[in-house]
C-alpha cells in the first residue's frame, strides 16, 4: 500500500457511492447506507494518502493527457497532504453522522443528496491534489456547482433558492478573479503547469496585481469580509452534514489556494501585501463575531462565527506575508503555521457544532434559539458535544481552539520585529487588542448559543417534546468533541505535521519551531522561547479538584434538595428567562454606531389599559455592507441594464446601423 493506490482508492469509492446513490435510487435506506459508506471509504482512504506523503515523501502522479492542455498531473506534497486530511477526517465524520441524520429525508430526493454528496467529497480532494491550471479550475468549479446543488436541496422554499442564487453569483465572481490570476501568471512563464508557475519572474506591479486578484478570488471563497454575503445566507440553508463540509472544509479550499499563490507561484512578496491581509483579516474577525452575537438562528450565527474565525487564519497569513517580506523566516514560518493549526481546529469544532446544530434542529424542527431551552436534560450527549465545541471555538483552554489562537498571539507579538516605523508597531499592538476583544465577543457568544439552547426551561413546546439524535450521529460529534480535547491537550499530535511542511518554504531551520519539553510546547522564534506547559496546567487543575473534593469529604456530607427555583412564590415559567435578544443587548449598546439597531414595538388594540394587552418586540439590525456596497452596486448594475436593453428595439435597420457605426469607427482608428 503507497500514497498513489490510496489516492486513486478514495477517487475512487467516492465515484462508486455517487453511481450507487443513483442506482438505488428507489430504495432510500440502501442508497442512504451504501452511498454514506462509500464516502467514509473514500475519506479514510485520504487520511491514509496523506499519512503516508507524510512518512515516505511527496509524490507526483499521472492523472491523463488532455488534447491542447497538456499532461494533467496530481501533486502530493506537504501541503496538498496537510489538507486531504482535512477533507478525509471531517468528510468521514459528516459521512457517517450523514447515515443516521438523512433519515428524514427518505422519500425527499435522498438518492440526489447523497450522490452529490460523493461527488463534493470528491471534487474537494481534486481541489487540493491537481497540479494543472485547467483541472484546478475545473475542479473548482464542480466543487461550487455540487455545493450549490446540496445548498438547494429544498428548492421549494424561496429562502432557499435566494440563498443559493446568491452563493452561486458570489462564488463566480471570486473564480473570474482566480482565473485572472492563473492566466497571468500562465501567460508570463507559457505553461499551466503548477510547478513551472512557481518559476515565473513577474514585475513588481504584475506580482501586485496578480496578488490582488488571488485575495479577492480566494476571499470570496472564505468568506472574508466585505466579500462574505453569501455564507451567511447558505450555511444555514444546506443540511446539516453539508454545512458541516462546507464551513469545516470547504472554505479551507480557498486557504489552500491562497497559500499555493504566497508561498510557491509568488514567493517571497512586499510587506504591504500583508498588511493589507492583515486589516481585512481583523476586520473580518471583529464584524464577524458581532454579527454571530446578534443572531438568533443558531445556523446563521455559527455561520457568522465562520467569517470570524477566517479572520483569525487569514491574520496567520498576513503576518507571515509581512515577515518573510522583511527576511525573517522564523517568524514567517511561525505565523503561517498558527494559520494551519487554526485551519485544522476550526475544522473540527465548527463541523462538531454544526453537527449539533443540525440534531437540534431535526428534533425541534426549528433555527430559532428564542424557541429553544432545557435541551440538556432532553438531548444529553449532544449537549455535551456542543458545550465541548463552544468551548473550543472560545479559546478555552485546554482545547483546540486555544492553542491556534495563542500561537497567532505570538505572530502577533513579533511583529513588532517587522516593523520600523511606530505606526506600524501602534497597528501591531492594535491588532493583539482587537484580537483579544474578538475572543472575548466569542466566549460571550456562545455563552447564548449554549445557554439559551440547552439551559433553563423549555419555550416551545418543540422543545420540550424533542428527544436525542440516534447513536450513530452521537458518535460522530464526540468524536469531533474528542478531538477537540486532545489536540488542546496533547497539541504535540498535529504540530509534526506543520512541522513537516514548514521546511518545504523556509529552509530546514524551521523543522525545530516548535519543539517539545516534558511540561509542554516551546517555539523557537530566534529571539525566546514561549513556553505553554499544557499538561502541567490540566495536572495542576486535576489537583486543585481533588483537593477541592477531599476537604469537601471531609468537612462532612452535603444534603441537596432539588426544586425549581424560588420566584417569591410563583412558580417560574420559560417567560422569567433570559431571551437571546435580552442577552445580547449590552453588546448591541456598546456597538451601536456599527450595528444600527432598529426596534419595532406592536401592542395589542386591546381597550384596557391595564391587563390582558399583548406586546410583541421585534429587533433588527442593519449591515451597513449591503446599505454601502452592495445595494448601491445592485441599482446601478440594474439601471445599466435597463440602459442596454433599450439598444434592443427589434428593428432589423437598427441593428445594420450599429454595425455600420462600429465598422466606420474602426476603419477610422486603424488608419491612424
Amino acid at each position: 500500500m503507497n500514497a498513489e493506490t490510496l489516492y486513486f482508492n478514495s477517487l475512487l469509492a467516492m465515484c462508486l457511492g455517487a453511481l450507487f446513490a443513483v442506482l438505488f435510487r428507489k430504495n432510500d435506506r440502501m442508497a442512504n447506507y451504501i452511498a454514506h459508506c462509500m464516502a467514509i471509504v473514500g475519506s479514510i482512504s485520504a487520511v491514509l494518502c496523506a499519512i503516508f506523503v507524510f512518512k515516505d515523501g511527496g509524490v507526483s502522479l499521472s492523472l491523463f493527457e488532455w488534447g491542447r492542455v497538456g499532461l494533467v498531473t496530481a501533486r502530493l506534497d506537504p501541503l496538498a497532504a496537510f489538507f486531504l486530511l482535512l477533507v478525509g477526517v471531517i468528510g468521514a465524520l459528516a459521512s457517517l453522522y450523514a447515515i443516521g441524520y438523512c433519515r428524514e429525508f427518505y422519500g425527499k430526493r435522498l438518492w440526489l443528496m447523497a450522490a452529490f454528496f460523493n461527488a463534493f467529497l470528491l471534487t474537494m480532494i481534486l481541489v487540493f491534489s491537481v497540479s494543472h491550471v485547467v483541472a484546478f479550475l475545473l475542479a473548482w468549479e464542480l466543487m461550487t456547482i455540487f455545493s450549490f446543488a446540496l445548498v438547494i436541496h429544498k428548492w421549494e422554499d424561496a429562502t432557499v433558492r435566494r440563498a443559493g442564487y446568491i452563493y452561486m453569483v458570489m462564488t463566480h465572481v471570486g473564480t473570474a478573479f482566480i482565473v485572472a490570476a492563473f492566466l497571468v501568471l500562465a501567460t508570463a512563464v507559457g505553461s499551466l503547469d503548477f510547478e513551472a508557475l512557481g518559476h515565473a519572474n513577474l514585475t513588481d506591479p504584475m506580482a501586485s496585481i496578480v496578488f490582488l486578484l488571488a485575495l479577492i478570488g480566494f476571499g470570496t471563497k472564505a468568506g472574508m469580509i466585505p466579500v462574505h454575503v453569501w455564507l451567511p445566507l447558505a450555511h444555514p440553508a444546506a443540511p446539516s452534514h453539508v454545512s458541516a463540509l462546507m464551513s469545516g472544509v470547504m472554505i479551507k479550499s480557498a486557504v489552500y489556494g491562497l497559500s499555493r499563490f504566497l508561498l510557491e507561484f509568488l514567493g517571497v512578496g512586499q510587506a504591504w501585501w500583508g498588511e493589507l491581509i492583515l486589516v481585512l483579516a481583523i476586520v473580518s474577525c471583529v464584524l464577524g463575531v458581532l454579527y454571530a452575537l446578534m443572531e438568533n438562528d443558531i445556523k446563521k450565527l455559527l455561520a457568522y462565527s465562520s467569517v470570524e474565525n477566517v479572520g483569525i487564519i487569514f491574520l496567520g497569513m498576513g503576518a507571515g506575508v509581512v515577515f518573510m517580506a522583511k527576511g525573517l523566516p522564523l517568524p514567517a514560518a511561525l505565523a503561517w503555521g498558527a494559520a494551519w493549526l487554526h485551519t485544522l481546529n476550526h475544522a473540527v469544532f465548527k463541523s462538531l457544532l454544526f453537527l449539533g446544530a443540525g440534531a437540534v434542529v431535526q428534533k425541534t424542527h426549528t433555527n430559532d434559539i428564542e424557541k429553544l431551552g432545557g435541551l440538556i436534560k432532553k438531548m444529553p450527549r449532544t449537549a455535551v458535544a456542543f458545550l465541548v465545541g463552544s468551548a473550543a471555538i472560545s479559546a478555552l483552554p485546554v482545547l483546540n481552539g486555544f492553542v491556534s489562537e495563542w500561537l497567532t498571539f505570538q505572530a502577533l507579538f513579533q511583529l513588532q520585529r517587522a516593523f520600523a516605523s511606530i505606526f506600524g508597531k501602534v497597528m501591531g499592538a492594535v491588532l493583539i487588542a482587537l484580537l483579544g476583544l474578538t475572543g472575548a465577543l466569542a466566549a460571550g457568544c456562545f455563552v447564548k448559543a449554549f445557554g439559551i439552547t440547552f439551559l433553563g426551561k423549555a419555550r416551545s413546546e418543540k422543545a420540550e417534546a424533542a428527544g436525542e439524535v440516534s447513536p450513530i450521529m452521537s458518535m460522530s460529534m464526540l468524536v469531533l468533541a474528542a478531538l477537540c480535547v486532545v489536540i488542546g491537550i496533547f497539541p504535540q499530535t498535529i504540530l509534526p505535521i506543520i512541522n513537516y511542511v514548514l521546511p518545504v518554504y523556509w529552509g530546514a531551520e524551521t523543522a525545530v519551531l516548535f519543539d517539545y519539553q516534558s511540561l509542554g510546547l516551546v517555539v523557537n522564534t530566534g529571539v525566546a522561547d514561549g513556553v505553554m506547559g499544557v499538561p502541567a496546567v490540566i495536572g495542576l487543575v486535576l489537583l486543585g479538584l481533588a483537593t477541592a473534593v477531599l476537604l469537601s469529604r471531609l468537612s462532612g456530607k452535603s444534603h441537596e434538595q432539588v426544586g425549581d427555583t424560588w420566584t417569591c412564590g410563583i412558580d417560574p415559567t420559560p417567560h422569567m428567562q433570559y431571551t437571546a435578544t435580552g442577552f445580547s443587548k449590552p453588546i448591541r449598546t456598546a456597538f451601536m454606531s456599527i450595528l444600527q439597531p432598529e426596534r419595532h414595538k406592536v401592542v395589542s388594540a386591546d381597550t384596557n389599559s391595564y391587563y390582558g394587552r399583548r406586546l410583541e418586540y421585534h429587533l433588527s439590525i442593519r449591515y451597513f455592507l449591503h446599505d454601502k456596497l452592495y445595494r448601491p452596486l445592485n441599482s446601478g448594475i440594474i439601471r445599466g441594464a435597463k440602459f442596454i436593453r433599450r439598444l434592443q428595439s427589434g428593428h432589423l435597420q437598427l441593428y445594420i446601423g450599429y454595425v455600420l457605426a462600429v465598422t466606420v469607427v474602426a476603419l477610422i482608428w486603424s488608419s491612424r
